[in-house]
């Protein structure tokens, strides 16, 4: 009697090199991911600092409206620095603050000009004035970021108006700092470049620089 034939049982698998080269296509997929993901973290990380960025420029720029419109500090309070680097579009010659604001913010207690690390560090208020051996090469910072050391350099221009120009409606009466008719008003053109960071005592721009400009108008107001 002819024995049964026998079932063949073929066990089907993946080789070696399908599990390898299945591996490396994971492997790039998950590369590729990952390498999405951190450029997708560095934009939202960027666009928060520009817009804490903004914030800083806009509280300074209400800061200096008051300084400019309720006080002489538009007379004789700013400093004339020169040698700035940047972009051509932006001007060489500008102006920061002197290294004491005491006479016009209400006196020591409220005045928010330093020339000391330290005070700079303990005070996220604070504008730090860097002195150079020449003066209009000192330079002034202020916080963008404090908890993440970041910092911003702020100036500003300054153009006079005429009368005729800012007395359209605008509410500007262009006022002279002791209240008569000379066209003492100005448009202040602010600048604030970051990120910069406190190294050794010395603030430091990271590798590029970013600019936010505001302007407005200023003068003294009876």
């Amino acid at each position: 009697m002819p024995s049964p034939s026998k079932v063949s049982h073929r066990q089907h698998g993946f080789s070696l090199i399908e599990v390898m080269t299945a591996s490396m296509i994971l492997s790039i997929f998950i590369a590729a991911m990952g390498a999405c993901w951190i450029t997708a973290d560095r934009q939202v990380n960027d666009l928060v600092l520009r817009q804490k960025a903004i914030f800083a420029a806009n509280g300074e720029m209400e800061r200096l409206t008051v300084l400019y419109d309720t006080t002489s500090f538009g007379v004789l309070g700013p400093v004339s620095t020169s040698g700035y680097d940047g972009p051509a579009f932006l001007p060489a010659n500008r102006l920061i603050y002197p290294n004491s604001l005491a006479g016009y913010s209400g006196g020591p207690g409220s005045d928010f000009a330093t020339t000391s690390t330290a005070t700079f560090l303990g005070d996220p208020f604070a504008v730090y004035i860097t002195s150079q051996l020449l003066r209009v090469m000192n330079r002034s910072y202020l916080w963008v970021d404090q908890s993440q050391g970041v910092m911003a350099r702020v100036s500003w221009k300054a153009t006079s108006i005429s009368p005729a120009s800012c007395t359209g409606g605008d509410g500007c009466g262009c006022l002279s700092y002791s209240g008569l008719f000379s066209g003492s008003c100005q448009r202040i053109d602010l600048y604030l470049e970051y990120p910069y960071r406190l190294a050794s005592g010395s603030p430091v721009a990271d590798s590029t620089l970013q600019t936010v400009i505001l302007s407005t108008i200023v003068g003294r107001h009876t």
